[in-house]
């Protein structure tokens, strides 16, 4: 008797244990109403400030976010600079194959490249990253069949929706965009002008794109429908999309300079025609208008070596032809020397 006794109470204990068990799957570990925390894995760093040197014919230089890195371009070859400890390392193009185009992403130190041969062969372009933290290159599939003038004009990556677009210039009209998803598979998307300009936003698959001053519209890379965006204007550009993803696109007047911005964010409803404007005080050359990552809007006095924030007036000052603004710092060259510096307006 006392024997079945503890069968019975063990038993009970087996059955209560898994009963716990059960009810914690079904409350907690399947519960789809329990808020998630995510904490990025990048967090941002202090910007970097100092300067590194490039060499004279050096072409397209650029910081990664946080100034730890640059990067330029010399006969092909990419060329990835730590900008603390002086070190230039050559890590693509040494080859066939030369680099063509390259941007760093806006919130990590990764590169994205291409370069438009393949072994030396013309009609194939190629699309690679480099984290030089890690060292870690990876490449997508190539693309092939192109004509023999096709170069890759610019890549679009979304840190979030993993998705790239790249446009890929065939002709001295024409040009292809095609994209790539989280698998590395990519598709033709359209064909656009050669001088068409694409931005990417962050947090939704859609694609901002406009052919030479025309209208502009965006494409939905998941719902593969295009809607053109409301805007009361003739003549107008795209001028960029924040890491928020509010697109900024510029009124032209007859000279094609800017007078006014538009701004709204993009998510995933439709754009509306309920725009925030910014009026410019001077009418102001598209190149010389710069959005910065957090939204900020400044134009580039080239004459006073000076950006103005066009919202609040403040002026920032910076040595020799300007490069770039990152989050807290100004980037410049001046002769041999490329000049990371704090962004203090005043």
């Amino acid at each position: 008797m006392k024997t079945l006794v503890k069968w019975y109470r063990w038993i009970l204990l087996a059955v209560i244990f898994q009963f716990c068990v059960l009810l914690y799957i079904n409350n907690v570990f399947l519960n789809s109403d329990i808020t998630v925390s995510i904490t990025e894995a990048n967090k941002s760093k202090s910007v970097f400030t100092g300067d590194f040197k490039v060499p004279d014919n050096a072409k397209s230089i650029s910081m990664s976010y946080n100034a730890e890195y640059g990067a330029y371009i010399l006969d092909g070859v990419l060329h990835i600079v730590n900008v603390d400890k002086e070190d230039d390392r050559e890590v693509a193009g040494k080859d066939n194959d030369k680099i063509t185009y390259f941007k760093w992403l806006p919130d990590r130190n990764m590169v994205i490249f291409s370069s438009d041969t393949k072994n030396g062969q013309k009609g194939i372009v190629e699309i690679s990253t480099y984290e030089p933290d890690s060292e870690t290159l990876r490449q997508y599939p190539q693309i092939d069949g192109l004509t023999a003038k096709s170069q890759i004009m610019d890549i679009e990556l979304s840190q979030y929706t993993n998705v790239v677009y790249a446009k890929i210039k065939t002709s001295d009209t024409k040009s292809k965009i095609v994209s790539f998803n989280v698998m590395s598979q990519y598709a033709h998307v359209m064909n656009l002008g050669a001088d068409a300009i694409i931005k990417e936003c962050s947090f939704v698959n859609k694609l901002v794109y406009q052919n030479e001053e025309k209208s502009v519209y965006i494409y939905d890379g998941n719902k593969k429908v295009k809607n053109k965006i409301p805007i009361d204007a003739d003549k107008i550009k795209v001028l960029g999309i924040d890491l928020n993803d509010s697109l900024y696109i510029g009124i032209l007047d007859s000279l094609g300079k800017v007078t006014q911005i538009y701004h709204q964010k993009i998510n995933d409803d439709k754009v509306t025609d309920n725009w925030t404007k910014v009026d410019l005080k001077a009418a102001t050359a598209v190149e010389d208008i710069i959005i910065s990552g957090n939204g900020n809007i400044y134009t580039n006095d080239i004459e006073e070596n000076k950006i103005i924030n066009v919202i609040s007036g403040l002026k920032a000052s910076y040595r020799g032809e300007f490069i770039e603004i990152l989050e807290g710092a100004l980037v410049s060259k001046e002769e041999n020397k490329v000049f990371i510096t704090s962004l203090k307006e005043y």
